[in-house]
């Protein structure tokens, strides 16, 4: 078609022009740049939460808690004989020996001193030894040994071990003003745990005067399509009506979404701002960019050019250079910020994750800059095809 020649003609012209005055085009590229470099790095910090959600957890696995809507692992308490009953509901796996995998749990938070010299909530998990029957190989430990049954030890995950004083294999922390001895550092696949301290359950209720103490139960159930099942036998029997289960890793993508809500809140509000800025830069650089090239476009028009495919020919230039940019953006995240391990906190307590630059980080800086660039450019482009041929002729 004659209108496409046109296009892929003027834009060739266009391209070869830019090579030889780049000045105007690295004004639009740094407009480009900036903006783009800014979201793709706020964006690496959701997208990190959500890999550490999507790290945590299996799909064949229940959390039980108790009380309300806003329970967590460490509010609410169930009692022994309950978490036995529940042991018996439809849908609950059983080990080699027979016995329910259901592992009660004892949860509390504590303060402690993070590197960096401020003070942090971190979790520590009092489990039994049918903990490690549902959790399976997803866990390993990096150094040093498990804590041994009833006594004050704990691991570490291997992010807490990173972010706070004390936590290293053979180092003594004080918790609930007892000091325990760390044993060693796990790993858990780059997910939440990987920020708590684990322990024997019966130590940790001792040291905080709590026997018998449940907060939560992990429950393994014999497929994740059980769990439906499962859920509607825990709240149809009337002992166990005040528990609420929730599949594990739904549990800790709700952990998550507050903090990933704010800052998508924060990430969309600075891209408002500076891609207002960003266009003002690009429509004056192109604005500029467009004048110096005024004789060029008169020209092509004279010579029976239409001023749809010059403007067409006009959006996609400006359109490469921002698809280029874009890149640029991308690679400099993903060089700069990618697995850098950030501190923050969710659900009362302090998390370590790291900076993700994945496909949907990719896929909204590649949209945000291509949106700033139509908009920058529609209307010196339409000024520039729409200007009086003869005047602009006399002119020249």
């Amino acid at each position: 078609m004659r209108i496409l020649r046109e296009i892929a003609s003027s834009l060739a012209t266009g391209l070869a022009t830019a090579r030889v005055r780049p000045r105007h085009t690295l004004l639009i590229a740094f407009g480009y740049v900036i903006a783009g470099i800014t979201l793709a790095v706020l964006l690496t910090l959701p997208a990190g939460l959500k890999r550490l959600a999507g790290n945590t957890g299996f799909p064949g696995v229940a959390v039980v808690l108790s009380g309300n809507a806003f329970a967590n692992e460490s509010s609410g308490t169930i009692k022994p004989d309950i978490a036995a009953l529940v042991g018996s509901l439809p849908g609950v796996a059983h080990g080699d020996q027979g016995q329910p995998l259901v592992a009660p749990q004892f949860v509390v938070d504590t303060r402690l001193r993070r590197t960096d010299g401020t003070t942090a909530t971190v979790l520590v998990r009092g489990v039994t030894p049918v903990f490690w029957d549902v959790v399976g190989h997803a866990i390993s430990i990096r150094s040093g040994r498990r804590f041994a049954a009833g006594k004050d030890e704990l691991i570490a995950g291997v992010a807490a071990a990173r972010g706070f004083v004390a936590l290293d294999t053979g180092a003594t922390v004080s918790i609930h003003k007892s000091p325990w001895h760390v044993t060693g550092e796990f790993v858990a696949n780059g997910g939440f745990w990987e920020s708590e301290l684990w322990a024997d359950m019966a130590a940790l209720q001792a040291a905080y005067h709590a026997q018998g103490a449940m907060t939560c139960l992990w429950v393994k159930l014999t497929s994740p399509a059980a769990f439906k099942a499962f859920k509607q036998a825990l709240h149809d029997n009337p002992r166990t009506q005040g528990l609420q289960a929730v599949r594990q890793r739904d549990y800790y993508t709700d952990q998550t979404e507050f903090l990933k809500s704010l800052i998508i809140a924060a990430a969309e509000v600075i891209a408002v701002t500076l891609g207002l800025g960003a266009i003002l830069a690009i429509v004056n650089a192109l604005g500029m960019a467009l004048a110096a090239r005024r004789r060029e476009l008169a020209i092509q028009r004279a010579v029976g050019f239409r001023r749809a495919a010059l403007a067409a020919a006009l959006l996609v230039e400006v359109l490469v250079i921002g698809a280029v940019c874009a890149g640029i953006a991308v690679l400099v995240a993903w060089f700069v910020v990618n697995g850098h391990e950030v501190g923050s906190s969710t659900g009362g307590s302090a998390i370590q994750f790291r900076m993700h630059v994945g496909a949907a980080v990719v896929g909204w800086t590649f949209a945000y800059v291509l949106i700033l660039g139509v908009l920058s450019a529609l209307w010196p482009i339409t000024r520039a095809v729409r200007a009086p041929l003869t005047r602009v002729l006399q002119d020249e």
